[in-house]
């Protein structure tokens, strides 16, 4: 059974491959989601090993834009629970290329023209844009954040006690959210590879982008000052007229000439209209009766050329008879009849010469 179930697996994934357009049952789409979930997980765990032995490096980078905060666990296991979580989550940001790629090529039937080179080129541009977030986030926008979420609601008698749970659940969540906010861009170009947007569409919903954009900066950093709010909803504004731009950069390049967008329509109309027509003499010829006589021999057939049914001419009187061939060595009737005609002319030509001769004799 486990053999079968392996080759079962295995055409699947050929046939995923080699014939993208084809239609699949829903449970071959579950087994190849199952298969791409798990090279996910695989990527994952491989990170999350590799960050267990830097640990003392990554957990100092995490907590230098707190400076100098002091945090607290309040269980025994809290700091294995702390360290798991690190290793985690690092495992997930470098997992982020991955995670693009399987996902693409679990969507590869849908994406037409070249889906391996653009699934790459995706995967790597998804690395690059998430590490520009994130560094984006970890020095530019976390210690403002953390500055004003710290040091605003401070007295003689408050301050901020709190675990390193907390912390580096906050710091994940930041960071995590500044690499989403740069894949707008990428995400644009993968919804018009698979459907062509139209820029003006996109323009019409920029407002609500720059809605959203400031709603998020002020839930990530709830500073009053518009520096602020500023700093954090700018880039994805940026980022979605950059995503525009570059859709309208692809469109342009793959648009046909007007000229020929024209000629293929008409020939598609054409060939409607051909359609249509073969269809209504179809139709046309299953409607008429079919004829219960058959052609005789004294009722010759209509269709029959006209120099097959011409009988050959009248020999002259002083030409010899021609012995009939057999049917498989007869010449066709038309050539027959030039020949005996040029025959019988030569004869009378050459009587009367001697006819002329005899009585100078």
């Amino acid at each position: 059974m486990g053999m079968m179930k392996r080759r079962q697996k295995t055409s699947h994934a050929n046939r995923l491959e080699q014939r993208p357009n084809q239609k699949l049952p829903f449970v071959e789409h579950l087994y190849e989601l199952r298969k791409r979930l798990v090279f996910v997980a695989l990527s994952v765990g491989l990170w999350a090993t590799a960050t267990y032995f830097v640990q003392q490096q990554v957990v100092a980078a995490l907590l230098k834009p707190a400076h100098n905060q002091q945090f607290i666990y309040t269980s025994v296991g809290g700091g294995i629970d702390f360290l798991f979580r690190v290793c985690i989550y690092v495992g997930i940001a470098l997992s982020i290329p991955v995670i693009v790629y399987q996902l693409l090529r679990y969507l590869q039937p849908i994406i037409p023209r070249n889906a391996a080179r653009f699934i790459a080129w995706c995967s790597v541009a998804s690395g690059v844009l998430a590490l520009g977030g994130m560094g984006f986030g970890y020095f530019i926008g976390l210690p403002a954040a953390l500055h004003f979420l710290l040091h605003q609601f401070t007295t003689n008698q408050i301050h901020p006690l709190l675990t390193i749970q907390s912390y580096i659940g906050f710091v994940t969540i930041y960071l995590f959210g500044s690499a989403l906010l740069f894949q707008l861009p990428l995400i644009l170009i993968i919804i018009n590879r698979i459907r062509p947007l139209k820029p003006q569409k996109l323009f019409r919903f920029e407002r609500w982008v720059i809605l959203a954009a400031f709603i998020g900066g002020g839930l990530m950093n709830p500073s009053p000052r518009l520096q602020d709010q500023l700093l954090l909803s700018g880039p994805v504004i940026f980022t979605y007229q950059l995503g525009i731009f570059i859709v309208w950069l692809v469109n342009r390049r793959h648009a046909r000439p007007p000229t020929v967008a024209r000629l293929i329509e008409q020939d598609q109309t054409a060939r409607r209209e051909r359609l249509e027509r073969f269809k209504a003499a179809q139709a046309a010829l299953r409607m008429q009766p079919k004829a219960h006589s058959q052609p005789t021999m004294a009722q010759p057939n209509a269709a029959m050329p006209a120099q097959l049914s011409r009988r050959p001419a009248a020999q002259p009187a002083h030409t010899a008879p021609v012995a009939a061939k057999p049917v498989s060595a007869q010449r066709p009737v038309a050539r027959s009849t030039r020949y005996l005609d040029f025959v019988g002319q030569r004869r009378s030509y050459t009587t009367r010469i001697g006819q002329e001769a005899a009585p100078n004799a």
